[in-house]
């Protein structure tokens, strides 16, 4: 009778832990004002939204939600401005590309599209919020920089994100703010960039577009800045004739030894429209400095470190009218020697690579830790094609994976890397087939300073005579209507940036137009009557022989 006795009440307590276990699964967690979610974009989408809502707090946007913005591979964030538990990812085509609902896993977490599950994102800053990591990366020259002067205190406003009213809200803790809630209206000062003085220096600010949904997080007030409230980063507002616009490193984290870094930069000259020339070199702890690429119109290079330690990463412009500029960042590299987690370091070809319709395309991965078990790493490929259409993938101990493109469009190869304890990383690259001819070098990428031949490469005989110089570089504004043969992005030179613009064209990337919308008279560098990649090679022809 004892034993029986024993048998049901264990066989209640059993009950009462599945209950208990059924009933927290069903927990979930609520977003705070933010708090930052993540999605590793390796689906073969373009672009992704995050839709939220909440019972009883609404939703952070109308459908399809909020763009999300790249923090480097294909890992993507999107700073979250409410109280939400549910989430839908989409790629903004109304429905043709979502997610299920989605509960909300809690901050620093990030969701693979292409597996489905949430996970902890390891290299998520410890506050997203802040300006520290953002503004210790970046300096520049002195005459370049907008000074405040004692006393005063001003802060600017990159509107990229299209608030129509931006407003500032400052603080201290304990010391009073500005102005309730929404706080002061900015003052446009030309283009997308708003400013804001305080009365007294505040420690905290927060910019918005006068309401909860068009806001950014809590902020730390960096005077003499400008705040991107669509990439949410501070840097230096240039006010200089030779403005920069971008520095990049892909990827600025997570770097091991032996990583391809991808080092870019732009910068214009805004009176004139003078050409602009980009120097690459990097500082290690040593303070040994070697010049990855010296002065030339290549605006984009690769930086492969071979020891660890702590970079600094130098871009230094400056265009024909005489003017210089200067930023820079400092970037870590680590060892790889006894790393746990597998990671990929580089990929060839890279991404946005022309490949060949009907002409085999291999894809060698270089990879790195999983010194774990075996210390063996696996491979695995996801090759979609442009109707959608996968292969059947499975691991394999190769590094390298063929596939023959049998027609024209974009190919996405999704590569995963796998240790033996099950831990992988996968990274998305974008290659586009084309039944043309393809340049057999990519001039947005190269690894050294590129030299200029000194034969004419061989034209085919059915292509009409390219012109040998570049017209004049007219001295009035880029935005005149005059346009240069070849200037296919209308800054007012034609560089290789013109050649990377038709060529984005005719891949159809999203943030330039589609070949079929550029101007025949400027873009059509061969004569042929349209546009096509023999333009891209006809135009950086023209260019080296200027």
């Amino acid at each position: 009778m004892v034993k029986r006795k024993h048998k049901i009440i264990s066989l209640i307590l059993c009950l009462v832990l599945v209950v208990s276990a059924v009933c927290a699964g069903t927990v979930s967690a609520f977003a705070a004002s933010g708090d930052t979610v993540y999605v590793r974009l390796n689906n073969g989408w373009t672009k992704v939204y995050a839709y939220m809502w909440g019972d009883g707090v609404g939703e952070n946007q109308k459908w399809p939600g909020v763009e999300m913005t790249k923090v480097e591979g294909d890992v993507y964030s999107y700073n979250i401005t409410g109280e939400y538990n549910m989430i839908i990812f989409t790629n903004g085509n109304n429905g043709s590309g979502q997610t299920k609902e989605i509960t909300y896993a809690g901050n620093g977490k990030i969701y693979d599209l292409n597996a489905g599950t949430w996970s902890t994102y390891v290299d998520a800053p410890t506050s997203a919020t802040t300006a520290t990591t953002a503004t210790t990366a970046t300096t520049a020259t002195s005459p370049t920089v907008a000074t405040t002067p004692t006393g005063v205190y001003t802060v600017y406003l990159e509107n990229e994100a299209g608030w129509s009213t931006p407003k500032c809200y400052m603080w201290t803790d304990g010391a009073g703010n500005n102005k309730a809630w929404p706080g002061e209206a900015m003052t446009n000062v030309g283009g997308n960039v708003w400013q804001y003085t305080a009365s007294k220096a505040y420690a905290n600010c927060i910019f918005n577009g006068g309401s909860d949904s068009n806001k950014t997080g809590d902020l730390t007030a960096s005077y003499g800045q400008i705040y991107n409230n669509k990439t949410n980063t501070w840097s230096v507002y240039d006010v200089s004739d030779l403005q920069v616009k971008s520095f990049t490193a892909d990827p600025a984290k997570g770097i091991y030894v032996g990583t391809e870094v991808n080092l870019s930069a732009e910068a214009v000259n805004t009176k004139t429209g003078a050409a602009v020339s980009y120097k690459f070199s990097v500082t290690n702890a040593q303070g040994g400095t070697s010049v990855i690429s010296d002065f030339s119109s290549t605006n984009s290079v690769v930086w492969q470190p071979t020891a660890a330690g702590t970079y600094t990463v130098t871009f230094d412009f400056k265009d024909t009218a005489g003017n210089e500029n200067t930023r820079s960042m400092d970037l870590t590299v680590e060892d790889d020697s006894t790393l746990t987690k597998p990671v990929i370091k580089g990929v060839s070809p890279a991404n946005l690579n022309l490949i060949k319709v009907n002409n085999p395309t291999t894809v060698s991965v270089k990879a790195g830790g999983g010194k774990t078990g075996t210390n063996l790493l696996f491979y695995k490929y996801v090759v979609t094609d442009p109707n959608g259409v996968k292969n059947t993938p499975y691991y394999t101990l190769n590094n390298t994976y063929s596939f023959t493109p049998s027609m024209a469009g974009t190919y996405t190869v999704n590569v995963y890397v796998q240790a033996s304890d099950n831990s992988f990383v996968n990274k998305t690259y974008t290659y586009n087939a084309t039944n043309g001819d393809i340049p057999t070098t990519d001039p947005t990428v190269p690894t050294t300073k590129p030299t200029v031949p000194t034969t004419v490469p061989t034209v085919p005989t059915t292509k009409p005579t390219v012109p040998t110089t570049v017209p004049t570089v007219p001295t009035t504004n880029p935005t005149d209507p005059v346009r240069l043969f070849g200037d296919a992005n209308n800054d007012g030179v034609v560089s290789v940036l013109d050649a990377m613009y038709i060529q984005k064209s005719i891949v159809e990337l999203p943030d330039v137009p589609p070949y079929y919308e550029l101007d025949l008279k400027i873009c059509d560098i061969n004569g042929d009557g349209y546009i096509s990649v023999k333009d891209v090679t006809a135009l950086q022809l023209m260019i080296v022989n200027s």
